[in-house]
Parts: structure tokens; sequence; C-alpha cells
């Protein structure tokens, strides 16, 4: 069965396959127990679902025959989730994004990070801590309160995501254009 193989990704992968498939399952946010031990097939099962979202309608056909192929149930039953998540919501699986769509993210947040830091907000666990002991203090949450809440849960939120998407960033070894890519 043809797939599409680790040549196909955008990350600097190591040569044996046992270390790909921990590579990608850390990618993937997969347990590494879950991928001990399997094969070069498995590992191609993996790197197909990375480009799912980037394929044509025989080739996802394709790559959902590949995962059912495969004997790790377990591994499968993680992989046909990780499909559907990215199809759902593309951020959910921030891995399966485009280098432009990763790019154009990586921006946004950035610049709402950069407008947050003129305003004088910043998220961090410490302020959220005081943020809470303050409200419990108080016992009850006014409109103001609230508003405070909501803006700084956004601002939290929007660093949390830019985290995400720097760290994307740096693992792809090649922001290229490819054929899925």
């Amino acid at each position: 069965m043809s797939g599409y193989d680790v040549s196909y990704l955008p990350y600097n992968l190591p040569a044996n396959s046992s270390a790909q498939a921990l590579r990608l399952a850390e990618i993937l946010q997969i347990e590494p127990a879950v991928v001990a031990g399997i094969s070069e097939h498995d590992v191609t099962a993996i790197s197909s679902v990375i480009l799912y979202r980037h394929l044509d309608r025989f080739q996802k056909m394709e790559v959902m025959s590949q995962i059912h192929a495969i004997e790790n149930r377990r591994l499968a039953g993680k992989l046909q989730s990780k499909v559907v998540d990215t199809l759902v919501n593309p951020q959910w699986g921030i891995w399966s994004l485009s280098n432009e769509e990763l790019l154009a993210d990586q921006a946004f947040h950035t610049a709402v990070d950069e407008l947050a830091s003129l305003l004088g907000l910043s998220a961090s666990a410490l302020g959220g801590k005081d943020l809470i002991e303050e409200l419990w203090k108080q016992r009850k949450a006014g409109k103001a309160s609230i508003a405070v809440i909501v803006i700084w849960g956004a601002v939290y939120f929007n660093k949390r995501e830019l985290i995400k998407a720097n760290t994307e960033v740096s693992n792809r070894s090649q922001l290229q254009s490819s054929p899925h890519y």
C-alpha cells in the first residue's frame, strides 16, 4: 500500500522508523507508549494523517484504509480521532495547517499579544491566581470583575495559541511549498 511517508513532511526527522514514530507522536500529542514497536507502515500512516487535510477525496480514502489496516487498534483509534479533530477545527491540530495558514495564525496571535502588551495586559498563571484570590475575597463577581476575567482569559488563551504556533514553526525545518503543504 502506498501512502505519504515522512519525506512529504516539513519536519527534520530521525533516520530510523522507531525514532520517527516517537517524534511524530510528540508532534501529534500521542503518548509514546502507543507508538512503541510500530511498523514502518504505521509510521507512514501517521505521516498521512498529518497531510490529510491537504489531500483530495481519493487520497483521503486511501489514508483511511491505511489507518484501518493498522494492527495496533489503540494507535488506529488515535489517528482516526486526529483526522476528525482537524476536519472539525484545523486549530485543534496545528500540525495539520499549511505553512501559509500557520504563518497567518502566528502573525495574528503575535499582533494580539503585542496589543495586549501595549495596553499593559499580561496573562500569567500568577496573575490568574491573584485574580481568583481577589474575587474569592470579595465573595461576589460584579460586571467589572466578569469583564476582567473575560479579558484575562482571552489574553491567556491568545498567549497559549501563540506559543503553540511558535513551537510548530520551529518544529518545521522547511517552510517551503510542496504539493501538500
